[in-house]
């Protein structure tokens, strides 16, 4: 019993969030309001107040090391989280160019800057389909797990 009550490893984890991620892309559209998913130590609950919102649910929280990503104030402008504890990178070396700008047009999956965590570059991808509204870290900036990074604007989308 004491083993599964151990923190899980960085893999582990990571792969917990990215199933979490592929879990709320399956609700979006339906009228499923909640659900809770436990294994082990992991808890995932995914919970969406009122009318499903275009390009994504309104709050995700995981229990297990994790607080919940905070809704938009503005109906579709969707926050990009940071995936895990690092260092913000908006482009994929020193010098080159940033992964996005204020105004590009973004796609579901398309890769949005870097978290570096423990000498490992972790991609960051967006979830909605829109336009970079704000990008809300500098470029080096260090990061908490779930800080927004940037805001995408879903309002033209679809």
């Amino acid at each position: 019993m004491a083993d599964q009550e151990s923190m899980p490893d960085l893999a582990t984890v990571q792969q917990v969030l990215k199933e979490a991620k592929e879990l709320v892309r399956a609700l979006e559209g339906t009228a499923t309001s909640r659900v809770r998913i436990s294994a082990g130590v992991f808890a995932i609950e995914i919970e969406r107040e009122g009318a499903p919102i275009v390009g994504g649910p309104a709050g995700v929280a995981v229990a297990a090391g994790g607080g919940a990503g905070a809704p938009a104030a503005t109906p579709g402008l969707l926050p990009v989280l940071a995936p895990l504890v690092g260092v913000f990178y908006q482009a994929a070396s020193p010098g080159a160019k940033a992964f996005v700008q204020v105004g590009d047009r973004v796609e579901r999956g398309q890769v949005i800057g870097i978290v570096e965590a423990m000498k490992v570059m972790n991609e960051v991808t967006s979830d909605y389909r829109g336009v970079v509204s704000e990008i809300l870290v500098e470029n080096g900036e260090a990061v908490q797990y779930e800080q927004r990074l940037m805001l995408i604007d879903t309002s033209g989308s679809e």
